[in-house]
Order: C-alpha cells, then structure tokens, then sequence
C-alpha cells in the first residue's frame, strides 16, 4: 500500500552533463535559454533547447559559483563567488552538440558587494548559495556554514537593492536555501535546508522586508515504500498560479505545492540522489527543468544506483501532459524575476 495518494510524474532524463553540484537554474525568455551552474567547480552551464547545445564558462579566479540571474535592460548576468555578488558577461551562446563541451575561461567583470566576513570566507567556513530576485528587481543572496554539521549557523541572507545600498535581512542561517516570491509580491518563500521545512513570510514589496514568518511545508510522506523520507528541501520556484515547487536534497524528487501548502504532485528525478532546484522555461514556460548532483555528495555507495547524478532532466507541463491532468487547464508556468540593479558604469 502506498504511502500516499499524491501523483507521481517521472522526470525526462535531458542532458548528460555530470555536474558536481548544479545548482541556480534560470530561464532567460530573452535568448531562449537554460542557464546554470556548477557551484564547485565554478562553471556555468547554458542550454539551447531547441538546438540541444550546450555550452560552459569557467571562473578560475573564484573557488564557487553559487547563484546567478539574468539583469533586465543587459546581456550581463549577476552571479554569487564564495564570498561576493559579482557582475558576468554575457554567456557563451551554447553551439557544442555534446555534453561534455570544453570550458571557456572568463573572469568576472565587477564586484558589487562583499558583504561576508573575509576571514570566513578565506577559511572556508562560510561562502555564499542561493538567491531570488523579487518583483521589484531587488536581488537576495544567501550565505551558508560549509560544515553542515556544526553547532554554529554562520549564515546570512543580504539584500542588494537596485540603488546598490546592501541590507542584511536574517543571520544564524545555517544553509541558505530557495528563495522565491509570489507574482503579486505579497508573499516570500525562503528554506534553510538545515531545518527540514519551508518558510513563507509577507513580505512589503515597498520596502523590501519579509516579516510574519510561518511555516509553508514541512518533511513529506515518503516517496514509496521504500523507505522513509531522506534529505531535505533545497531550492525552489514559483509557477504562474502561485503553486510551489521545491526539489529535496538526496530525496530523489521535486513536490509540487498548492499556495495553501498542499502536496499537488511528486516528480521522481530517478537515476539521481539529490535534485537541487527546478525552474519553467520553454516559449510557453511548459518545460521544467531540473538540476541535480553528483551522487557522491548524497551518500557513500551511490553511484551505482544513482548513475545519472549531476545530470539535466526535464518535465512537460503542456496541455495533454500527465501533470497538466492534475493541475488542470487554467495553469501557467512563470519566469523568475530579472535583476534591475544598476551596473551602468560596465
């Protein structure tokens, strides 16, 4: 007997790319494509669906590349190092027909804020994560503790409003996790995956402050009988109805939940331990699009189970398909925020 009556899509294995830890994935409506990266070898990834292509820029002067997101008005990208918010250049417009596409050595081109404690930084005790973009365009980037099981929870979430004026928003952050708004700005969704739940707070689009936190969701049902739940929540994003989906660290899936915080729908990423984060993107935003990590990072003994670990994988929300059934036809999908800070001196 299963554990639950929830639905359970499978995920469409897409791109063999064997990411370290991939991570930040971000459509871009403008150019048509997937971007991404992988944290610890300091790369990003970009995709071209309608082509297959896959590209890869390499940032040897930083030890992570964390976070990134496309700036409205440019072809620049915003990116997190282990211990700033930086300013790219445009990424190399995907044109390799294999996954394992040579690397193209770039540097940043501006520095915007180094708001964490170097020496932390520097000894490796803390580097930045995951981010979000709100409605307004302001950008948050989240810190986290690099020893997961330490006491201390050295993490800070920072906002970089488009002015450029710096605000820390939380401390005592152990890994600072998804973040995502709703489209009216109302709302903000923040995980600190040492605590297995998701937060949602109101959030004063004006002012850019959350408060009145609460909790979203906490630890789900098991998948299937297998065993109970693993792992934790890890990062997240917003559909256009207002519906939230949250991969789960070493926990094989994504889950879909209602703005009410009920459980919609399962989507088992199977051949991966640990799911990091989805987004939509398409033309139509109907195509969700996974990233996941290598196997060794969600467990010793993985990898044989867990072959397709650090891949790309995909679902189809279009009208017909499986989980368009359990949404129903008034759905939407939704592109994350593009930042609106000013980079004009570039």
């Amino acid at each position: 007997m299963s554990p639950h009556s929830v639905p359970i899509i499978e995920a469409e294995h897409l791109l063999a790319c064997q990411n370290t830890l991939g991570e930040g994935a971000v459509w871009d409506s403008k150019t048509q494509l997937l971007h991404w990266v992988d944290i610890q070898t300091s790369e990003v990834h970009s995709y071209d669906p309608e082509t297959s292509n896959h590209s890869v820029d390499k940032y040897p002067e930083a030890t992570s590349v964390s976070y990134i997101t496309p700036i409205d008005g440019s072809d620049k990208f915003l990116a997190t190092f282990e211990g700033s918010l930086v300013v790219l250049p445009k990424p190399t417009t995907p044109t390799a027909s294999t996954s394992t596409t040579d690397a193209h050595q770039k540097t940043a081109l501006k520095v915007l804020s180094e708001p964490l404690d170097k020496k932390q930084v520097q000894d490796q005790v803390i580097r930045f994560n995951d981010g979000g973009v709100d409605p307004a365009g302001r950008v948050f980037y989240g810190s986290m503790g690099n020893d997961e099981d330490a006491p201390e929870y050295p993490g800070e979430l920072w906002r970089y409003d488009l002015d450029g004026t710096q605000t820390k928003i939380f401390d005592k952050i152990g890994v600072s996790n998804g973040l995502g708004f709703t489209g009216d700005g109302k709302l903000m969704y923040y995980i600190d995956s040492r605590k297995d739940e998701i937060s949602v707070f109101d959030y004063d689009l004006q002012s850019g402050v959350p408060f009145n936190k609460r909790t979203f969701a906490a630890t789900p049902p098991p998948l299937d009988n297998s065993g109970p739940p693993e792992g934790v929540f890890d990062g997240l994003c917003l559909d256009g109805v207002g519906n939230v989906w949250a991969a789960r660290w070493r926990d094989e899936r994504v889950i879909g939940f209602s703005p009410e915080g009920k459980i919609l729908a399962m989507i088992s990423v199977k051949g991966a331990k640990s799911p990091t984060i989805p987004c939509f993107g398409g033309k139509d935003l109907t195509k969700m699009y996974i990233t996941t990590a290598s196997s060794h990072l969600g467990g010793k003994g993985d990898s044989a189970q867990f072959p397709k670990s650090g891949d790309l994988y995909t679902v189809d929300f279009g009208e017909g398909s499986s989980i368009r059934k359990v949404l129903g036809e008034g759905w939407k999908g939704a592109e994350r925020f593009r930042a609106k800070v000013k980079i004009d001196d570039i």
